[in-house]
């Protein structure tokens, strides 16, 4: 699936939900769903779960950036001089004002 860089969220296929009317009216008017605050703790639940509490941990603090239409949160985990390369350094998301879509994650 070829992804849109200037959309916060992929085209949708036949595996993926579609928007229904309610999503559609709220962005042709420019609403967006998502504060700052709830993309922090989107990211943090992501992270425990996918990484586990300790690694969510690790990260903090987080920093929460405003990337126009996504909310971008970092980690500041600081890979170590001759880290081995499974260490992980900061952890980064983005996610989308509109609807909380995770359009990245990088570990």
């Amino acid at each position: 699936m070829a992804i849109d860089p200037t959309l916060a969220y992929p085209r949708s296929t036949a595996n993926e939900p579609t928007r229904d009317a309610s999503m559609i009216g709220r962005t042709a008017i420019g609403q967006q769903l998502i504060s700052s605050d709830i993309a922090l703790a989107l990211c943090k639940m992501v992270i425990t779960h996918w990484c586990g509490e300790d690694e969510c941990d690790a990260q903090l603090p987080f920093t929460v950036e405003d990337g126009s239409n996504v909310w971008k949160v970092r980690g500041s985990r600081v890979l170590k001089p001759g880290a081995d390369a499974s260490d992980r350094g900061p952890i980064c998301m983005s996610i989308s004002k509109l609807d909380a879509a995770i359009v990245s994650f990088t570990e």
